[in-house]
């Protein structure tokens, strides 16, 4: 299993890598007491937020028990990990001041109920961040034009198995999707939209700055809002 201080160090010299994680640090506008990363992996941005000193105690929760709670122990206050069964985050209503998730939602069955249980489990008034793969992108567009561009997807394997994605979605789809599971709780004016990198990944070939004209077709979106209170 690779550290998580040497994917932060490999992340430094690759494009998207690098540009994802410090358009992540850039959300991250204050210190936050309590934080959960929901299916949270290895913990690759939990660590890279307590290494940057923007969250003190930290949860985690997956259906994978890979969380690397001691390299984050270095920096963080205190480090959690739950289980998630049956797609119900292990935590009680109201409890954190962020949720934030990274490249899940696309391998997400039941989106509505996925963030639902991002907002009940955040305070009110908390932040959620969610992370996602662009439908727009550059190289989904070749997949389309050539008629392959079909869902579910699988994408590859790793040591969880086969990777499925189950939906993508472009920048509006997303904000349609929270305010509807959010039942209309969360307004479309209040979710800032994030863009990140443009190019083609396999390749490590693209931009971290572009032309308005072309943030469609971006490598990833960053969606970030508040629970109302």
């Amino acid at each position: 299993m690779t550290s998580l201080l040497s994917r932060y160090r490999a992340n430094k010299t690759a494009n998207f890598q690098n540009s994802q994680t410090k358009l992540f640090l850039s959300l991250l506008d204050k210190r936050y007491r309590k934080v959960l990363e929901v299916n949270c992996g290895q913990g690759y941005f939990t660590y890279v937020g307590t290494r940057n000193g923007k969250f003190a105690d930290c949860y985690g929760a997956d259906v994978f028990p890979d969380f690397q709670k001691e390299e984050i122990k270095k920096y963080a206050e205190s480090v959690t990990y739950e289980d998630i069964e049956e797609n119900v985050v292990p935590f009680e209503n109201d409890s954190f001041d962020l949720v934030f998730s990274m490249d899940v939602l696309e391998h997400v069955k039941d989106a509505a109920k996925f963030i639902k249980e991002n907002l009940r489990v955040c305070k009110n008034g908390g932040e959620i961040i969610i992370g996602t793969l662009n439908l727009l992108r550059i190289g989904n567009l070749i997949l389309w034009m050539t008629g392959k561009l079909k869902f579910p997807r699988k994408i590859g394997s790793e040591t969880y198995g086969d990777a499925i994605h189950f939906k993508e979605y472009r920048a509006d789809d997303l904000i349609k999707e929270i305010v509807r599971s959010s039942e209309n709780e969360i307004c479309s004016e209040n979710i800032a939209v994030y863009r990140c990198w443009l190019g083609i990944l396999p390749l490590n070939l693209g931009a971290e700055r572009f032309p308005k004209l072309l943030d469609i077709f971006c490598q990833f979106l960053f969606v970030k809002f508040k629970k109302p209170l």
